[in-house]
């Protein structure tokens, strides 16, 4: 009895494991989006050198902040514009419109770091905005407010990044800061964003209590039609519309 209850068992891990994996997604970057990142860093005159870039932690934070500005400068938010689905990523499209939200503008910097060598980490996060406590099964709400950002690997360490104002995690000392720092920060009153947003602001402004939203690392939607893995195309090729969120896998251990 208990050898089948084992096996039952460890056949459902595998079954989990499996489903888990079949369903991962990323935002690569193609061969289209590299041309169109190398024209973006040339009409904005960025060296783009990945040696000097990563020479020093000062010389990271000057491109990533230079590539921060010039992406909320060009990619303007529209609340009367939204792309289509399927084109949200596609870094072309990012180029000749020049419109976007909070999740397009950070998908295009998580593509263009990641092309200079850098890792990020997504962050879904989610809030009430006004007197009510954020909960975390408000993810399960149907209308719910949510923003997209990120955190990039530095030589010091994690630190985040701005998408709707050109603000970055780094404190007085000099020190990369995560959005969990930044918001134990903001709990006791302290603005600790080094670099203040010249542009946009930052997403918890208008927040009644600034600090009061939730994290969740590796998710980029609860409806699962931005990153398509190839079961999801698999299954949209036979007319099987996304119902699994987007995640990533690698990111979604950043929880734990």
């Amino acid at each position: 009895m208990k050898k089948r209850l084992l096996k039952f068992v460890l056949i459902g891990l595998i079954a989990v494991v499996l489903f888990a994996f079949a369903f991962n997604g990323y935002p690569t970057v193609t061969d289209e989006d590299r041309t169109y990142i190398n024209r973006f860093l040339q009409e904005w005159k960025i060296p783009a050198n990945k040696d000097s870039i990563h020479a020093s932690f000062e010389s990271e934070v000057a491109f990533i902040s230079r590539v921060q500005d010039s992406v909320i400068k060009r990619v303007e938010h529209d609340p009367k514009f939204v792309y289509q689905n399927n084109q949200v990523g596609t870094v072309s499209l990012y180029h000749s419109i020049q419109k976007g939200s909070c999740y397009d503008r950070a998908i295009l910097m998580e593509k263009i770091f990641t092309e200079y060598g850098f890792n990020f980490r997504h962050m879904y996060l989610f809030y009430s905005g006004d007197s009510t406590n954020t909960k975390l099964t408000d993810f399960f709400r149907i209308g719910l407010a949510s923003h997209a950002i990120f955190e990039i690997k530095t030589k010091k360490g994690w630190m985040v990044v701005g998408v709707n104002g050109n603000w970055l995690g780094i404190n007085k000392n000099n020190e990369p800061m995560t959005l969990n720092q930044v918001r134990d920060n903001l709990k006791i009153d302290r603005d600790s964003a080094h670099k203040k947003p010249t542009i946009g602001i930052n997403f918890y402004e208008t927040f009644v209590r600034p600090y009061d939203f939730k994290i969740i690392y590796g998710v980029y939607s609860r409806h699962g039609e931005f990153l398509h893995s190839p079961m999801e195309n698999f299954l949209n090729h036979i007319g099987i519309p996304s119902f699994i969120p987007d995640y990533n896998l690698r990111m979604l251990l950043y929880n734990f």
